[in-house]
Formats: C-alpha cells, structure tokens, sequence
C-alpha cells in the first residue's frame, strides 16, 4: 500500500494548474475544506491521516491542513473519488435545505 498526500488546493477549481490544482475544473469544486475531504474519505472507505495545522508550500501562510491516504489507487483516481463524494454531499444538504425552506412555507 502505498501513501499518498492531498492538500485541499488539489481539488479547487478557483486555483489554476499553476497554483497547485491537479484535475480539470470538471472534477473540481469551489473552496473544498479538510473537514469535507475527511467525511468523503470516511464514505469511500479510505485508510487515512489528517494533519489539520499543515500548510501547502505554495501558501504557506493559509493553514488547510492534509491528508495522506493509503491505497493502492492513483493519486488521481483518489482525487477523483473525493472530488465526486464531496459534490454529492453538497448536494445532498442543498436539498435538505430546501426541503426545509419548503416546509415552512407550508
């Protein structure tokens, strides 16, 4: 098995290649936070360690903290999978809120 660090900045689509983002915009979403990488990685069934006070070399003065996930996966299909869990978390709770919105409507 093999580990593998992720830093949130991987899956932001406001961050280019340059910056640090390692998928097309198409599998990224805005502002990915630990606490979201962590609850997909718990879903996905991922061996990790969370490392909360880390901060990515390139910003250095914004404290996201990382991840290192072992698998024996890619790098790529691990961001993938997070990326995909994380956009259908989010979407799950904007129904929620909506679903709420509607009630009190009612």
């Amino acid at each position: 098995m093999k580990e593998t660090m992720i830093w949130p900045i991987y899956l932001d689509s406001e961050k280019s290649l340059g910056e640090g983002r390692k998928l097309s915009k198409e599998y990224c979403i805005s502002e990915p936070r630990l606490k979201e990488i962590q609850t997909a990685l718990d879903k996905l069934k991922y061996k990790y360690t969370l490392e909360p006070t880390k901060s990515y070399p390139g910003e250095w003065y914004n404290k996201s903290g990382r991840v290192i996930v072992s698998s024996e996966d890619s790098k790529k299909e691990i961001l993938i999978n997070i990326s995909e869990k994380i956009k259908e978390q989010r979407e799950f709770k904007s129904k929620q809120k909506q679903n709420k919105k509607n009630k009190k409507r009612r």
